[in-house]
């Protein structure tokens, strides 16, 4: 049975989320990210050529994809959640809705199963969660909503991202291990954590930083008050429903590029390299800037130190645009303490420590910080999670200067969650600050083109 407050924060997600999706706000095929149009071609390739290749597609326009030596071109990402997607798409095309002929519709039935209702279906989990902090329904029907709507993941939620897909599988696969703890019966228990194990590895098929918590979450496993044979069989399941998504993801990988790493990955299949370099000289230039002999260790470090910064605070970095994330972090400091149980504890530290591995992982590879799209798209798999420990801040008495600062800082979150989600990723991108930049859209939309730019005429 699902009571009412259970209910309040899916359908205030899906509410808000509705009337802001992409294909509504922006149907002109020429304001499209090449990040969608690289789903939309593959899902279309799926189930009207039964090929994953996509040159004959109507999103072939994109700049996500790979040329094969074969002559074929393929989408840079992986290919799973495309192909989950083609399932819907192959139902709406034998009823006669196709992209081709009705492609706002078509795009906006993809995106509401493909992302919006997982996130309002992890904001219900969310709430059941929360009795991990003994909270009143109110208080966990408040911190489910909060959670979406603060960390910057209603951002995404109106677009067909991977990341805020992968950041609910994640938050589905962190519920099922809460319920393994909480099942009385010894199969159910195992159950329930061959499930998270599916959860988890099907979001890192959608986003690949999202291998951290599948790594992570074994840990809590070993914490679980089971018998040792029981905990075994646990991870074993855990390990098995892992394999399910992961062996889907290597058959449909291996038939775009050929071995097991997604086609971003591939710097010497992308067009602009495919015509005039080979794959030994784009195999120099996937290792980054080139390195100058005189800089030093420390010279190295500075800049390393300043760039993870400038991931958190700068123009596109999460803590300027939702500083409530601040107050999960505080929360979490809270969980340390003894009273709290080993296996919440370690959650705890999977959540943060996930977060800061993928931070580094960006850091580390010198990514250009204006591909982040609103605020940071990158680090939507994680956020959802930070915010979600503020549970245990909000379980302790405060003074009422903190719970002023908790609301200003909550209130200012949305506001900016909620602006970026009118247009979270322009064709163009972001330079700059972003809220400023999508209010500037929002107050000065970009005049529709009617034609779809094409391959050809970009040199490709």
């Amino acid at each position: 049975m699902v009571r009412p407050w259970a209910l309040c924060a899916p359908i205030l997600v899906l509410l808000i989320c509705l009337p802001l999706m992409r294909p509504l706000r922006h149907p002109d095929p020429t304001q499209v990210s090449d990040d969608e149009q690289a789903r939309l071609a593959t899902i279309q390739a799926i189930v009207e050529q039964h090929t994953l290749a996509i040159e004959r597609t109507s999103f072939r326009a994109t700049r996500c994809l790979i040329v094969r030596p074969n002559g074929h071109w393929y989408s840079s990402h992986s290919p799973v959640m495309s192909a989950m997607l083609s399932g819907p798409y192959w139902v709406m095309h034998r009823c006669g809705l196709t992209l081709d002929d009705d492609p706002v519709l078509a795009e906006y039935l993809l995106t509401l199963l493909g992302v919006t209702l997982p996130v309002a279906f992890a904001a219900g989990l969310l709430y059941r969660m929360g009795r991990l902090f003994e909270l009143r329904r109110p208080l966990r029907a408040a911190l489910a909503l909060g959670v979406v709507v603060g960390s910057g993941w209603i951002s995404y939620a109106t677009v067909l991202s991977a990341g805020p897909a992968a950041a609910a599988l994640v938050v589905m696969g962190m519920a099922c291990l809460v319920q393994a703890t909480l099942s009385r019966k010894p199969a159910g228990s195992l159950l329930w954590t061959a499930l998270a194990g599916l959860c988890v590895a099907l979001a890192a098929t959608y986003q690949l930083t999202a291998i951290v918590f599948l790594l992570l979450l074994i840990v809590p496993i070993f914490a679980f008050r089971w018998p040792v044979s029981r905990r075994v069989g646990g991870i074993a399941l855990y390990a098995a429903g892992a394999a399910i998504p992961l062996l889907l993801y290597a058959g449909l990988n291996r038939a775009t590029t050929g071995d097991l790493r997604p086609g971003f990955l591939h710097a010497e299949l992308r067009p602009e390299f495919a015509s005039s370099l080979s794959i030994s000289s784009a195999a120099e230039l996937t290792r980054g800037f080139d390195e100058d002999e005189s800089f030093t260790h420390w010279q190295e470090f500075t800049q390393g130190t300043a760039r993870f910064f400038t991931a958190l605070f700068g123009s596109h970095g999460p803590l300027t645009h939702f500083p409530v994330l601040l107050f999960g972090i505080w929360g979490m400091t809270m969980i340390m303490h003894r009273h709290w149980p080993a296996t919440t504890k370690i959650l705890a530290c999977a959540s943060i420590l996930g977060g800061l591995v993928i931070i580094v992982g960006y850091t580390a590879a010198r990514q250009e910080w204006k591909d982040e799209m609103f605020a940071n798209r990158w680090f939507v798999v994680f956020l959802p999670l930070m915010l979600f420990w503020s549970g245990a801040w909000l379980r302790r008495p405060h003074t009422t200067a903190a719970w002023v600062a908790m609301a200003v800082l909550l209130s200012f979150s949305t506001f900016v969650g909620i602006i970026g989600a009118t247009d979270p990723q322009p064709q163009k991108g972001y330079q700059g600050y972003t809220l400023v930049e999508a209010i500037d859209h929002l107050m000065h939309p970009q005049p529709s083109q009617p034609v779809r730019t094409n391959l050809a005429s970009q040199g490709y």
